[in-house]
């Protein structure tokens, strides 16, 4: 038994590899979501939790990196005290024998099962409801239950020789797996009021990093979400065109928002929670093979736009939305950039697609000959395309469209208005 994780020899062992915690201060954060953001299988156990690392262990450099980096987590938590072993029973024994203020003590293979042989009887939930009569017994550690596990069950109960075999791998032991929430809500009491916005934004982290976990756990990103620091008073709503889930773009945006804003009193607690989730997909930094990863400093267009909404204010920052009209003014209309959350796009209709990429400022009336055909330049166009039938969306109105070349092989889009005249309204380039 040691007080720090296995050698790296020790790492190739094909074994499970369970892990549990218990609190190592009053009042400990709760710590399911960051064990689940490190394992597929998260679950309580009497009076700790545990979580299955055996498939996830490579994913953070191996076995030794993945527990130093888990005890560090736990400890800004509150659950300091860990144990583990190939087994859920056995690594909450060896979190139980460390000491009150944290640690990490484990039973690895090959040797794992008389390593645990010498942890004090105690250390089992199911023997220490009867310390009494183990004590006279003179059964104090676990190596000696387990020799005499047959003999127990008439002085005790039979739970205890399941729990044994169970704690020794000899015996499955059902747990009932932990599901997150479908959404996400934490409040947090701040130690000491708060009269500076700036200042939220330090005291919001934990709950920060509590969300990611909770995000990567589900596979899910972000795309709405609150801070709030009152029931009377609107807090904070942010809002992302592509589901995110990185906590650095997270933080800074919250950063940008709180600077700009001035409380009206002090803040005592703090709510974070998630208003919009989508599925979320890690973006490729490349599409070709082998290319090198984009430079960490490489930002995307959309929190380029998030950090600008946020340090000059929405109405400054704005960007064309897209609407499924057949009128050119209406089909786009600028919008705040930060209220935009991506949507599908638009359905148009099949004759969309003759649409004429460049609309003239203002629609040119065309004189027309004694046939009724509009001519460019004192000559007749030729219809290429038409007649469309349009259906303006303010007033509901029918009309006549086409696309007719020029003399000169010019494509233009022609309207027919209301009062029998054409405009040429579009031009192909």
């Amino acid at each position: 038994m040691s007080a720090h994780p296995a050698s790296p020899h020790d790492e190739a062992a094909a074994a499970a590899l369970w892990v549990a915690c218990l609190p190592s201060r009053p009042q400990p954060a709760p710590v399911a979501a960051a064990l689940a953001a490190f394992a597929p299988t998260v679950a309580t156990l009497e009076d700790g939790w545990v979580a299955e690392l055996t498939r996830t262990q490579r994913l953070f450099g191996g076995r030794g990196a993945l527990l130093r980096r888990l005890l560090e987590r736990l400890r800004a938590l509150g659950w300091a005290r860990l144990g583990a072993a190939p087994t859920p029973l056995a690594a909450l024994a060896l979190a139980r024998s460390t000491p009150a203020a944290g640690g990490l003590r484990h039973a690895l293979p090959p040797r794992w099962p008389a390593a645990l042989d010498a942890l004090p009887a105690a250390t089992l939930g199911a023997a220490a409801r009867h310390a009494t009569t183990l004590q006279a017994l003179g059964l104090r550690t676990l190596g000696a239950l387990r020799a005499l596990a047959a003999e127990l069950a008439p002085r005790t109960e039979p739970a205890l020789p399941l729990a044994l075999r169970q704690c020794y791998g000899e015996a499955a032991l059902p747990l009932v797996p932990w599901q997150p929430p479908a959404a996400w809500q934490r409040t947090l009491e701040l130690p000491a009021p708060a009269t500076d916005a700036s200042a939220l934004a330090f005291a919001a982290q934990r709950l920060l990093g509590d969300l990611l976990a909770w995000l990567r756990t589900r596979q899910l990103g972000v795309l709405r979400w609150a801070l709030d620091w009152s029931d009377h008073e609107p807090g904070l709503l942010l809002t992302h065109r592509e589901p995110v889930q990185d906590g650095a773009r997270l933080q800074r945006l919250l950063h940008e928002r709180l600077a700009r804003l001035t409380l009206p009193r002090a803040v005592q607690r703090l709510t974070l929670r998630t208003l919009l989730l989508a599925p979320w997909q890690p973006t490729a930094d490349s599409l070709l093979a082998g290319a090198g990863a984009a430079p960490a400093s490489a930002v995307g267009w959309d929190a380029v736009l998030e950090r600008l909404t946020a340090r000059l204010g929405p109405a400054r920052v704005r960007r064309p939305g897209l609407y499924a009209v057949w009128h050119p003014h209406q089909a786009s209309v600028w919008e705040p950039a930060a209220d935009t959350v991506v949507a599908a796009a638009p359905e148009l209709a099949p004759d969309a697609a003759w649409q004429p990429p460049w609309w003239l400022p203002q629609a040119r009336p065309l004189a027309t000959d004694a046939r009724g055909r509009p001519l460019h330049d004192g000559r007749p166009l030729r219809r290429l395309h038409g007649p469309l039938r349009l259906r303006h969306s303010a007033d509901g109105t029918a009309q006549r469209a086409c696309i007719a070349l020029d003399p000169h092989g010019q494509p233009w889009w022609l309207e027919h208005s209301a009062g029998g005249r054409w405009l040429a309204v579009g031009v192909y380039a």
